[in-house]
């Protein structure tokens, strides 16, 4: 059996509890770089694709990027797999004067952890998200209008198989790694219970075997906000609804420590009693307009639901996890963060302790940071997540990732 690999990294500044080790020692590396401006890829899929729920999607359009060069024997690939509200476009920028780069620019790039002057990097935008693949915003050609409600249900395997047909159409056989957080981490796990003959190596970033009943529940309030908005009030209503839904969402990305950090009880100058009085509520208002402006409600409805579907053990083991994860052949890492209490370390603790009795390669690495379930965003956190990333990927299967083992915590 292997042997068990936990490991928690502590955040500077922070105090540190009992059996908390210090940063993975990897070589010295390389200064990084960016990917610099990127051009958005499409592909067309005329037959479409055959739907979980029995239905058949068709045409399909696909927005995708890429980083990197493609070797010649292709063994080189990354598939990057993106959360929620993120899309394909995760590094670099498509034009000079471009506010912000891609979403895990952070990560993606020469000298970076997902290091392009090795690897060849792509990011498939997923079903039903609004940022270019088709989606309840595209246009049903049956009807001639927007999908919207009569979208067909989708569930994470979906997006899965929508990656694989574009990996399939590009000439890419075999994944060196999948790498995602968060829904993008569920991706990342399921290709190598899916499709363990393409995957070499699986970095499951807070992401478990299967929703939890918390994660179910938030997502069913923010849905019926929607829902309620657009009876009540039409696609106004469905709008201010998804604000709301965003605002919900947005606490559980975060922790109650990186609230009292970011804003304590500061008042809002300008309060309004049954408006805004706190920081804190100024704060989610912002967040919530400028979420307005590049996501779709439909979307939002849809995305959760996949995410509450999603459960390894009934796709693939009738219920009995040992047995869907006896798939498994990549090396597995996960990787969990402290506070993060949306999906905590013990989701994916379970799943690590049933693929090590199960002889597989898969270890925990647990970082101690007070950002939350956004952790894998944060950039305060790169110093802890990169070298975790860098090494594992860079290894052998002779020499796995050079992390120091420590008891686990009580989850």
């Amino acid at each position: 059996m292997a042997a068990k690999r936990t490991t928690h990294l502590p955040s500077e500044g922070l105090p540190r509890e009992r059996g908390e080790t210090a940063v993975a020692v990897v070589a010295p590396e390389p200064a990084e770089g960016s990917v610099g401006i990127v051009q958005p890829q499409h592909l067309t899929l005329p037959e479409g694709l055959a739907l979980a729920c029995g239905a058949h999607l068709a045409p399909v359009e696909v927005a995708y990027e890429t980083y990197g060069t493609l070797a010649p024997n292709r063994e080189n690939v990354i598939l990057l797999c993106h959360a929620l509200s993120g899309g394909a476009h995760a590094a670099g920028k498509h034009h000079p004067d471009d506010r912000k780069p891609g979403w895990w620019d952070l990560y993606v790039g020469p000298g970076k952890a997902l290091d392009t002057e090795r690897f060849f990097v792509i990011c498939i935008n997923v079903l039903a998200s609004p940022y270019g693949t088709t989606s309840p915003r595209s246009i049903n050609p049956e009807t001639g209008e927007p999908y919207g409600l009569t979208f067909p249900p989708v569930a994470v395997s979906d997006w899965v198989e929508l990656e694989r047909v574009v990996l399939d159409t590009l000439g890419i056989e075999r994944l060196y790694a999948v790498v995602g957080g968060s829904t993008g981490g569920m991706r990342a796990f399921e290709w190598a219970v899916r499709y363990p003959e393409r995957v070499q190596k699986s970095i499951v970033i807070a992401a478990p075997a299967r929703s939890s009943p918390m994660v179910i529940a938030l997502n069913h309030i923010q849905r019926q906000t929607i829902l309620m908005g657009l009876m009540q009030a039409g696609e106004q209503g469905a709008q201010r609804g998804l604000a709301l839904a965003r605002m919900l969402a947005h606490i559980s990305y975060l922790s109650e420590d990186a609230l009292w950090r970011k804003f304590g009880r500061e008042a809002y100058p300008d309060p309004d009693f049954w408006g805004v009085t706190f920081q804190m509520e100024s704060y989610l208002e912002y967040k919530a307009s400028t979420f307005l402006k590049r996501f779709d409600p439909y979307c939002y409805l849809y995305i959760t639901r996949a995410m509450d579907t999603y459960d390894l053990a009934a796709t693939y083991g009738a219920g009995d996890l040992a047995r869907a994860l006896s798939r498994v052949e990549a090396e597995m890492l996960f990787i969990s963060f402290t506070s993060d209490w949306l999906f905590p370390p013990s989701g994916q603790q379970e799943a690590v302790a049933v693929l090590q009795a199960l002889g597989k390669r898969a270890q925990h690495v647990i970082i101690d940071s007070p950002w939350g379930h956004d952790s894998f965003l944060v950039e305060r956190v790169k110093p802890q997540l990169k070298p975790i990333l860098k090494a594992f990927l860079e290894g052998t299967d002779a020499v796995q990732t050079p992390l120091q083992t420590v008891e686990s915590l009580a989850l």
